[in-house]
């Protein structure tokens, strides 16, 4: 059993979660005068109050029930107050009862059931009071209203872009550093004590050839580069060589196998063992299939090809439950987790309504899986599905045909006493029929297909979605974020970069590689993850420096084999390990989680599981074999970094790590299987930066 890490790196990797009083100084609420400034107690509001009150404090004292007629969703409600006087006094926490109550020992404590509120939500309670205006606060004070959400005016998801334009000649990602140098300057204004005051946040330096080439290779094929692929790049003459590089990678069939471990999980929620929907995917991206027709393959389960027969999992894995299938659409394909809108219109986003959930089923509750000669299909019926549901003040509704952007789709339901009849002239082809072609019934008027066909035309949240999972995945996090909350609870950073990327993801045809390609070789992308200058990090959301991001299971189960010598075939797989990827994805199981926090089974992992022992045997020409064929202790540490970190060590990690095998010079394979296990199990190494 190991118990101690060697500490040989220098270099600092650590994540630490800021304090509450420097997230207060990045967001601009220490500022003088920030009392007399509505927006910040807004914006305060939006982003960390009312998600709090949501989940603690709404269920006793919100929309349906308020509890000693007491409401806390609106400023002016708690103004008010309830049996008790008011809620907040503004500019005076410790006289808010809101904040009496939430204090540690409080004879009325809040929330009840003994939860206790931390001290950093605790302190940014008393940060927003502390900021609300002592007098007009209610009229200054502003919170989400439902938007119109139509796909024709895009008021939500389409802000009017500013005219002022990159120059005509600017390539996609030069616009996108334009968006993105003139958005730093905003959020950094918001900082300033002095809005008249000019601050500009610092860009970090561009990282060099080694780190973007670790960079991009993880990013795109899932795992580092060889050493003889780095070096080859390192030595490359090639004019804009990391444009080049970039070009062959995302033309790899390892890229495309790297996408489909991502899309998996994304669409699936789950790493999915199925060969036909694996294959299908697979497929999907490395024919570069434009999203929007993947997104209707998915969603309409009527293949037209043996190869696109794989598509329907997506459907038929969830078992004919018709919730589940929408509660995966959502956040997947359309950006918004909606399954609170089950039961009563969703507390922080009202735009997103209850109707709208069981609007949603209804579009595919005639659906039913059948299994067919060519394997697995949807069939739909033409009839029935008709349902109700019922708000929490229990009063019924019909459940119609609704989208999240308000359309409707009219249809005729059958009187109180009428029984509808299935004929099959309702059909353009019936079940036996359908049968024999493989994917079920298929009537005149599908439902599906009209949902299929409101998510795919003319849907902003199709490409607005997409984009911010593709930024998500290379930036280290979305422009929204998390990823699948893109609802007006949670405004965009970068509004209108979130709008010019969503518009030409749209207007050339929803090309996948063409939107990753642009981000990869925006200056952004290729900064180096050390801030520049000294004093606090700028906020992440400036993405003014690379952000750290943690590698996925399968990248760190591929990076592990690379790095220890072993070499992965064409598609990027190592068939004679595939059994040890499950462990991976057992100890490492998050993807694009929304803040990452290491936890104890895989500390475990990392120092007493024995694969990683039997990885580093010496055996096969692997990585230990060839260090302990080298004649000094330096050599065995400078061919380690190079091969596990793709770099060299600076003077005290050689040093050092020269040390600690000399002084084991007795058993120096076990020595120089400890120093590749401290590269390996390091933050360096476990994350993309």
């Amino acid at each position: 059993m190991r118990t101690q890490l060697p500490s040989l790196s220098t270099r600092n990797f650590r994540r630490l979660r800021a304090p509450v009083f420097l997230l207060a100084m990045a967001l601009g609420f220490l500022a003088p005068c920030a009392a007399a400034d509505a927006d910040k107690s807004s914006a305060l509001w939006s982003a960390h109050i009312q998600p709090l009150f949501s989940q603690h404090c709404f269920k006793c004292h919100g929309e349906v029930k308020q509890k000693g007629e007491l409401d806390l969703t609106t400023l002016p409600a708690m103004l008010k107050g309830g049996d008790s006087g008011p809620a907040i006094i503004p500019g005076d926490p410790t006289a808010s009862l809101v904040y009496k109550f939430v204090q540690p020992g409080a004879e009325q404590h809040m929330p009840p059931k003994d939860y206790q509120l931390s001290e950093d939500e605790i302190a940014l309670l008393k940060m927003w009071i502390a900021s609300l205006p002592k007098t007009g606060a209610a009229s200054a004070f502003t919170t989400n209203t439902a938007p119109e959400w139509k796909a024709s005016d895009y008021q939500l998801v389409r802000p009017n872009v500013p005219k002022i334009l990159p120059p005509k000649r600017a390539t996609p990602s030069e616009a996108i550093d334009f968006y993105l140098d003139r958005e730093r300057s905003r959020l950094a204004q918001a900082v300033a004590a002095n809005k008249s005051e000019k601050v500009r946040v610092k860009v970090a330096r561009t990282a060099d050839d080694r780190t973007f080439a670790r960079r991009v290779y993880l990013d795109l094929l899932g795992r580092i580069p060889t050493t003889a692929e780095l070096d080859a790049f390192l030595n490359s003459r090639e004019k804009n060589k990391r444009a080049a590089l970039t070009d062959r990678l995302l033309a790899s069939p390892e890229h495309a196998r790297h996408l489909r471990e991502v899309f998996d999980v994304v669409l699936m929620g789950k790493r999915s063992r199925n060969d036909s929907w694996n294959g299908y995917l697979e497929w999907a991206f490395q024919t570069n299939r434009p999203w929007d027709r993947i997104v209707r393959d998915v969603l309409l389960a009527r293949p037209e090809t043996k190869t696109e027969c794989g598509a329907v999992r997506f459907l038929f894995d969830r078992k004919d439950n018709h919730q589940a299938i929408v509660e995966a659409v959502s956040p997947a394909l359309l950006g918004l987790q909606i399954q609170c809108a089950q039961c009563h219109n969703h507390p922080l986003a009202p735009e997103i309504k209850q109707k709208h959930y069981w609007g949603m089923v209804a579009f595919f509750n005639r659906g039913k899986n059948m299994d067919t000669p060519e394997g697995p299909a949807i069939s739909e019926s033409a009839i029935g599905g008709f349902v109700k549901f019922a708000n929490l003040k229990k009063e019924s509704q019909d459940a119609v045909l609704a989208f999240l952007n308000d359309t409707t789709i009219p249809e005729t339901r059958p009187g109180d006493n009428e029984k509808e009849t299935d004929t099959p002239e309702k059909y353009k082809l019936a079940l036996e029929d359908g049968k024999k072609a493989g994917f079920g019934a298929v009537p005149k008027f599908s439902r599906r297909e009209e949902f299929a066909n409101l998510a795919t035309r003319d849907n902003p949240l199709l490409a607005r979605a997409f984009v911010n999972r593709a930024w998500a995945m290379l930036m280290g996090r979305g422009l929204v974020h998390p990823v699948d909350r893109m609802d007006s609870a949670h405004p965009p950073t970068h509004p209108d970069l979130l709008a010019w990327l969503a518009r030409d993801f749209e207007q050339n045809g929803y090309d996948i590689r063409r939107l990753l390609r642009n981000i990869l070789l925006t200056r952004a992308y290729q900064l180096d993850s050390t801030p520049a200058g000294k004093g606090p990090k700028p906020a992440p959301e400036t993405f003014a420096y690379a952000l750290e991001k943690p590698l996925s299971a399968e990248s760190l189960w591929r990076s592990t084999l690379v790095a220890t010598g072993h070499t992965p075939d064409a598609a990027g797989n190592f068939p004679q390990h595939d059994k040890t990827r499950a462990k991976f994805v057992d100890a490492f199981p998050d993807l694009f989680p929304v803040e990452f926090n290491a936890n104890l089974k895989q500390a475990l992992f990392l120092t007493n599981n024995p694969l990683l022992d039997e990885l580093l045997q010496p055996k096969n020409g692997n990585l230990t074999e060839k260090l302990l064929a080298l004649s000094t202790p330096r050599d065995r540490v400078q061919a380690a970094f190079a091969s596990v970190l793709g770099r060299a060590p600076d003077t005290e990690e050689l040093s050092r790590a020269a040390a600690y095998l000399t002084t084991r010079a007795k058993n120096p394979e076990a020595a120089t299987r400890e120093l590749l296990w401290s590269l390996l199990t390091g933050a360096e190494f476990r994350f993309n930066h």
